[in-house]
């Protein structure tokens, strides 16, 4: 797998302005401003598809009450009888591992835990209208959504986490949209985003994050969730002032999604360093450095998820190996 260098970028808190400025100063940055003309390809394609199930608002709203309960996310789940069969049959996969057969869904997220459960309900939600990640696709999403949902908990700014589990999931969404039904460049995508994006735009006329943003917007998903995913690559190409100013209501959003992003591109080795500026990293209170972001506690998770995705589209080298127990 081609590796994208490192970019690091390092502002003390004494930088003013125009240190920020320079920072960011790249030949080419993406449009702002959302388009109102999609290119007609593009356009015919996200047209033909189904709008994805509210459920998965639903869900993400209840995972941000701090009073949830299982029993209330299981009476969502059991009232879609193949939903149910889904998870179950996910759930008792060797996937996971587990030792006793569970039956229901309450148990399956008194096990698992609200997060993986949520995981799953939004991979068949959004397969059941056409939408299937290849193998990496669905890892980076898993590992994102993981990891915004522990820098939601452990950072402390007031970030719901729920918000962020549906942001990790469905922040590239229209990558494999684009990736299922038009061409791909004769050598691929690079794997630096920055650069990606860029060619996105030449090749297609639109990149993965402005059309994310379309399509949730037609799914009408909440307008925070949609604008998050238009603009999570902001962080990459202008300083937390910056993009603080254009979208105050959801910076908090922006930041976390987008250094989660960066870590799980990092985890995966596809790219080395941070990608974004030290603001955004003091802004969630953690240290500029990879390191920071993918510690210990959550790094064990992450090799499940990775070990996960790895049997579930057929590496003949991960279905040799034990998969991670669940505790």
């Amino acid at each position: 797998m081609r590796k994208a260098p490192a970019h690091y970028i390092s502002i003390s808190s004494e930088d003013n302005l125009d240190t920020f400025t320079n920072a960011y100063d790249f030949d080419w940055k993406p449009e702002r401003e959302l388009l109102t003309e999609i290119p007609r390809d593009v356009d015919n394609i996200i047209n033909s598809l189904e709008s994805i199930s509210p459920l998965i608002t639903e869900i993400s709203s209840k995972l941000n009450d701090p009073d949830i309960n299982p029993k209330d996310i299981s009476r969502l789940i059991i009232t879609d009888q193949g939903l149910t069969s889904f998870i179950l049959k996910r759930v008792n996969s060797p996937y996971y591992g587990l030792v006793q057969k569970v039956d229901n869904i309450f148990n399956a997220i008194v096990i698992l835990g609200y997060n993986e459960i949520y995981r799953i309900v939004m991979e068949e939600r959004t397969s059941k209208i056409g939408i299937k990640p290849s193998r990496e696709e669905w890892i980076h999403a898993n590992l994102t959504s993981t990891i915004a949902a522990y820098l939601a908990s452990t950072s402390r700014i007031g970030v719901p986490g729920g918000t962020m589990v549906t942001l990790g999931m469905l922040h590239d969404i229209a990558k494999t949209v684009l990736s299922q039904s038009l061409p791909q460049p004769e050598n691929g995508f690079s794997p630096d985003p920055r650069e990606r994006l860029r060619q996105e735009t030449e090749f297609y006329g639109i990149d993965h994050a402005t059309l994310g943003g379309i399509l949730a917007k037609r799914w009408q998903m909440p307008e925070r969730l949609s604008n998050a995913i238009h603009r999570h690559h902001w962080p990459m190409f202008w300083p937390l002032r910056e993009v603080g100013q254009i979208s105050q209501d959801i910076i908090k959003e922006l930041s976390v999604l987008s250094i989660s992003d960066i870590a799980a591109k990092n985890f995966t080795q596809e790219i080395s360093g941070t990608y974004i500026s030290d603001d955004y990293y003091r802004f969630i209170k953690k240290p500029p450095k990879i390191e920071s972001i993918l510690m210990p506690e959550i790094t064990r998770d992450l090799v499940r998820i990775k070990h996960i995705g790895e049997i579930k589209h057929g590496n003949p080298e991960a279905l040799g190996q034990e998969p991670a127990e669940i505790q």
